[in-house]
């Protein structure tokens, strides 16, 4: 397991994790624990707010949001795994799914216009995990995925 490291940002709402996420400048590739409690706490705001269902797993600003199954993060607090490398892990289980689900429609691949590497939205190179997860994801639901070529960082000499 990694490092976790255990933060206060007062009344956990939607708003607050979106402001914690952006004064701390956390990337795609960090997750936030919460505790189960709170979780359900905003999975509630969720649904009062957006009159849907909260989406399992929940991305806020491209950063992973979960429920913290160690028991490690205390009420009211949130836990950061910075660069956290088991992030997708058991998402998109091939066993589990057989069609392209609702999730899956709707998820955007970026990949560099010149090359054609998978990048981030920003067009900044993945980790090795991340960009085979994703490569696995293009090549099993391509025909539902929206697919968006930027100007990747791995080819800075071709704009």
């Amino acid at each position: 397991m990694q490092k976790i490291t255990i933060h206060h940002i007062g009344q956990q709402s939607i708003k607050s994790i979106r402001n914690f996420i952006l004064d701390t400048g956390l990337a795609e590739s960090d997750t936030l624990l919460l505790h189960p409690s709170d979780f359900d706490n905003l999975a509630l705001e969720y649904r009062q707010t957006y009159k849907l269902s909260i989406e399992v797993p929940y991305f806020l600003l491209s950063v992973l949001i979960q429920e913290d199954k160690t028991a490690k993060v205390p009420i009211n607090k949130v836990g950061l795994i910075k660069e956290y490398s088991k992030r997708f892990e058991n998402d998109f289980d091939s066993k589990l799914v057989n069609q392209p689900n609702e999730k899956i429609a709707f998820e955007t691949i970026y990949r560099c216009g010149w090359c054609g590497n998978v990048v981030d939205f920003n067009g900044c190179e993945l980790d090795n995990t991340t960009r085979q997860f994703k490569i696995n994801i293009l090549e099993k639901y391509r025909d539902s995925l929206k697919v968006k070529q930027i100007n990747g960082e791995c080819c800075p000499n071709r704009q």
